[in-house]
């Protein structure tokens, strides 16, 4: 029985592309050993397709979503064969397998009707979308396709194309004397693409504003972000500085990730490549903290706190937000539902603070409907979510 659930457990990580040399080598021996091998791995990686919307099989309660299709898999009521024990083990290690290579269905093709469907039609997935605040004080909408291709400011080119708010070189040979700035500002629901006149790239999350010169005229390139942002900073000599409230991430060529939302308890600097400086000073000013961050760590400083915690990260879990995925590894359902109320832009209120234990991890496309999450949560724990007033309620 082991071995099968090994089996499984290797095609699961085959599909996610997490094999290594000896596991591959397992998983060949065992496809050609039999034809009818051979047919289940071709039906589990043909399913691949489905990842988008399954990769949710992780979340954190397995007993429940086991429970969903027991009746369908064993309908002779032989479940007595085996022990609880096993049978949870089945779940957790089978129903990976069980969902991509064929009881999906159960999940996506149920009769019964969608109580949530409805929702999708006020609750959306979010989009490119922003708003630039110039130098004047004018706003510029960059949402609507009508959105201006080129943008008037003083001594610098700015372009608008496929989502892409880019500035260039000045206009003319006069240098300002000041820094000028510029916001760019994403609501809820909206992400955007900045490349600064430095050639320094900026991804915009949700929810978030930057506050940048339009020509960086200073010894140090200095930024200010409220929200969360992916930096990739362009070496020239400068250091890059962005400063988040107290905090300062001080760069001179790197790619990281800063998460500094407001109502967050913690801010959390993920560097991916290269060397950054934290300094951190508490409210009053009364204390500073430095460290210096390596590739593949994370920063992460407690709002009620001065000390830096810094560990090891998997960094794509905290970046794979810019490439239209949203990732939880064992967060509570109060902190899931809040980063999917950013993107999703929705209100939500928690009837049962019971509901805010369950832990989950999961990794989903940011196009997926919410009503196919909410059902997803709904089937592998013991929480139900209602709509009222437009606003998501948590039973």
């Amino acid at each position: 029985m082991k071995f099968f659930f090994h089996i499984a457990d290797l095609i699961v990580k085959d599909i996610k592309g997490k094999l290594n040399a000896s596991e591959k080598s397992e998983l060949d021996a065992w496809v050609n050993e039999d034809p009818e091998n051979a047919v289940s791995y071709k039906k589990a990686k043909d399913a691949k397709r489905q990842l988008s919307k399954l990769e949710v099989y992780k979340l954190f309660n397995v007993d429940k979503a086991w429970s969903a299709i027991e009746d369908e898999l064993f309908k002779t009521k032989t479940i007595n064969l085996f022990s609880t024990r096993i049978l949870r083990y089945a779940a957790a290690i089978l129903l990976p397998i069980l969902i991509i290579g064929g009881a999906s269905y159960l999940f996506f093709n149920q009769k019964t009707t969608n109580t949530l469907a409805s929702i999708d039609a006020v609750i959306k997935p979010g989009t490119q979308k922003a708003v630039l605040i110039l130098s004047n004080g004018g706003t510029v909408d960059l949402e609507n396709e009508t959105s201006p291709a080129q943008i008037d400011e003083n001594y610098v080119n700015i372009t608008n194309i496929d989502k892409q708010l880019s500035y260039a070189s000045e206009k003319s040979s006069e240098a300002p004397k000041e820094i000028i700035y510029n916001e760019l500002i994403t609501p809820r629901g909206g992400s955007y693409n900045l490349k600064l006149a430095d050639g320094s790239e900026v991804w915009l999350n949700a929810g978030s504003k930057l506050k940048f010169p339009v020509a960086f005229i200073d010894s140090t390139r200095q930024v200010f972000l409220e929200g969360e942002a992916y930096f990739k900073v362009a070496h020239n000599g400068k250091p890059f500085v962005v400063n988040s409230g107290n905090l300062d991430v001080r760069v001179l060529g790197t790619s990281f990730n800063i998460s500094a939302y407001a109502d967050d308890k913690e801010i959390k600097t993920t560097l991916v490549e290269g060397k950054v400086q934290i300094d951190y000073a508490n409210s009053d000013n009364t204390t500073n903290v430095s460290r210096i961050l390596t590739p593949n760590k994370q920063a992460v400083i407690s709002k009620s706190d001065t000390d830096i915690e810094i560990t090891e990260v998997n960094t794509s879990q905290y970046t794979s937000w810019m490439l239209g995925k949203i990732e939880f590894e064992n967060e509570p359902l109060n902190e899931v539902m809040k980063r999917l109320a950013r993107w999703y832009d929705f209100k939500y209120e928690f009837k049962n603070n019971k509901a805010q234990e369950f832990h989950f991890s999961a990794r989903i496309d940011n196009t997926e409907s919410i009503s196919n999450i909410l059902e997803m949560l709904e089937m592998t724990t013991d929480v139900k979510f209602e709509v009222r007033n437009n606003t998501i309620v948590i039973l």
